[in-house]
C-alpha cells in the first residue's frame, strides 16, 4: 500500500488517490470506470461502478468508499468493518435482497480511515432517481415502496415488541436500517436494499450496538425512532418519497395517501400501527419533525 497523503485536496487530485488505492489491491486486473445513470451518491461514502474484464466476458461491480470524510480511526474503522458481513445476514435472513459483497477491506486514507468494498451491480437505477422521473409509470414506483413495506410486514412476531421511544409507544424491530429512497434499486423485478453502512445492529437489549455521532447525525434514542422501529422507519420512506413524487408531477398527494392505506392493510402490518402511521401522515409528520428538530440532519 502507498504512504497515505494528508487529504485536504480537489476532486480530482482525491479520485487519482482513490485509483491509486484500487491499482494496488488489483495491480494486474483490466478494468474501467463506467458512467451508470441513477446512482446517488450517499452522506458518507462514494459510489463507482467498474467492469472488469474476465478471461470470459465482463463483470460490472460497485465499488464502495465509505467513511469518507468521518474522521474514523483505525479502530472505529475496524469495528465498523468487522460487523458489515454479519449486519448482511441479520437483514437477508428477514426477507430483504441485499447485494453480494464480494471483499472488503479497511484504507488509511490522510488522516482518516475508511471501508473500501467491492459489490455486486444491480442495474436500474435506485428508488430516489425512479420516483423523481415523471415518465417513470407510478406502477413501478409503488412496487418499491410495496416492496420495503411488505418486508417489515413480514417480520416474524417473536423477533418484534413493543416499545415507548421519544413518547411514543412503536413496534421496535431487531434491528435499524437506513431505508430512504437512495437505497433501494430494482431491476426490473426484485428490490434490493443496498446499504450496510454503518451496521445498524442492535444489542438483546435494544440499544445500538455500535453508534458514533461521527456518523449518525441524531442522539440515539431519535435514532432507533426513525431506523429501528416499523412505524419510523415506514414514515420516513414514505415522506421522502411523497415529496419526490408530487414534484414529479405524476401523481397526487391525495391519491398516493389513499392507496399506501391500501397497501399498509395487505402489508399485514397490525391496525394499531397503520393508524400510528396513517395519522401521523395526516397530519404532516409532526412526530418525525419532533426527531429532527434535534439535529441538523
Amino acid at each position: 500500500m502507498k504512504t497515505p497523503q494528508k487529504l485536504h485536496l480537489p476532486e480530482g487530485d482525491l479520485m487519482a488517490f482513490e485509483e491509486s488505492i484500487l491499482r494496488d489491491q488489483e495491480p494486474s486486473a483490466n478494468y474501467q470506470k463506467v458512467d451508470v445513470p441513477g446512482i446517488s451518491q450517499g452522506r458518507q461514502s462514494r459510489v463507482t461502478v467498474l467492469e472488469f474484464k474476465l478471461s470470459q466476458g465482463a463483470e460490472a461491480v460497485v465499488w464502495k468508499r465509505m467513511g469518507v470524510g468521518k474522521g474514523l480511526t483505525e479502530q472505529e474503522a475496524e469495528l465498523l468493518h468487522d460487523r458489515l458481513r454479519k449486519y448482511r445476514r441479520s437483514l437477508r435472513d428477514l426477507g430483504w435482497n441485499i447485494p453480494k459483497l464480494f471483499h472488503t477491506h479497511t484504507v488509511q486514507v490522510g488522516s482518516e480511515w475508511q471501508i473500501y468494498s467491492y459489490e455486486q451491480f444491480i442495474p436500474g437505477g435506485d428508488a430516489d432517481f425512479a420516483v423523481r422521473d415523471a415518465l417513470e409509470p407510478n406502477y413501478r414506483k409503488w412496487q418499491l415502496l410495496r416492496a420495503a413495506i411488505e418486508t417489515l410486514g413480514e417480520y416474524p412476531e417473536r423477533l418484534l415488541k413493543p416499545r415507548v421511544l421519544c413518547d411514543r409507544e412503536v413496534t421496535a424491530l431487531p434491528h435499524g436500517l437506513d431505508l430512504k429512497l437512495a437505497n433501494l434499486v430494482s431491476d426490473g423485478s426484485i428490490v434490493y436494499f443496498v446499504d450496510l453502512f454503518g451496521p445498524k445492529e442492535l444489542t438483546s437489549a435494544g440499544d445500538w450496538l455500535s453508534y458514533t455521532p461521527k456518523l449518525d447525525g441524531l442522539p440515539q434514542e431519535n435514532l432507533l425512532a426513525v431506523t429501528a422501529t416499523r412505524e419510523g422507519a415506514i414514515l420516513r420512506l414514505f415522506r421522502l418519497a411523497e415529496k419526490s413524487w408530487i414534484e414529479s408531477g405524476s401523481a397526487q398527494k391525495d391519491a398516493i395517501r389513499s392507496e399506501l392505506e391500501s397497501v399498509l392493510t395487505q402489508s399485514g402490518i397490525p391496525q394499531r400501527e397503520r393508524d400510528f402511521i396513517l395519522i401521523e401522515i395526516d397530519n404532516e409528520y409532526p412526530w418525525l419533525d419532533e426527531l429532527y428538530a434535534e439535529s441538523a440532519v
